[in-house]
């Protein structure tokens, strides 16, 4: 009979992901892993499966956090929304917030060149919400061509964070985020 185990599951998927998200990929194992959480190695694999499932999980989860995130702030889809959106990303983080190491989901696109299948798939469905509420929220406001600038704003915020993981701290993007936030203001037709 097997023993019932003594974790939570999401709680330790929780610590698992932001492990992954403040050391990366390469530098988390589940040894790493089984000092920070408690949870034995075996206990680890047998709740997870191999490194690569276990952090497939941890991506899929920190897109549900992010997505929890994108559906407050953009509620409802607006420019303001997007203003919020970048204000937040250059928005100053403690020692302990993970948001100094950038982004879990762009960190992974420097780490790993040709990610599985799997782990490519978690990364396009998480630009696909970014996608998604930049491009109703520029409908929403009547700003004209907004696939394209959705695209524009995937793109300058992917470069934003990648200016934090770089750096290791959030004031990095300001540059950018304060030249987008103009720029996202001044599409805004005049009524």
């Amino acid at each position: 009979m097997a023993r019932p185990r003594a974790f939570n599951e999401s709680e330790l998927l929780q610590t698992v992901m932001v492990a992954f998200w403040r050391h990366g990929y390469g530098a988390t194992t589940y040894r790493s892993l089984e000092t920070m959480s408690g949870v034995g190695i075996r206990s680890l694999a047998n709740t997870f499966g191999e490194k690569d499932e276990l952090f497939t999980k941890a991506l899929a989860h920190y897109r549900a956090f992010v997505a929890a995130n994108l559906a407050n702030n953009f509620n409802p889809p607006s420019v303001d929304a997007i203003v919020r959106l970048f204000e937040r990303v250059s928005s100053p983080a403690d020692g302990d917030d993970p948001r100094r190491g950038g982004c879990l989901m762009v960190n992974t696109l420097f780490e790993i060149e040709q990610p599985p299948d799997a782990i490519a798939n978690e990364i396009a469905q998480y630009r696909d919400l970014f996608r998604h509420a930049f491009q109703q929220s520029l409908v929403a406001d009547n700003v004209a061509d907004p696939e394209t600038r959705a695209e524009f704003l995937i793109g300058v915020l992917w470069g934003a964070l990648s200016q934090i993981r770089l750096t290791k701290d959030t004031a990095a993007a300001t540059p950018i985020t304060t030249i987008v936030i103009e720029t996202v203001r001044s599409w805004t037709p005049v009524n």
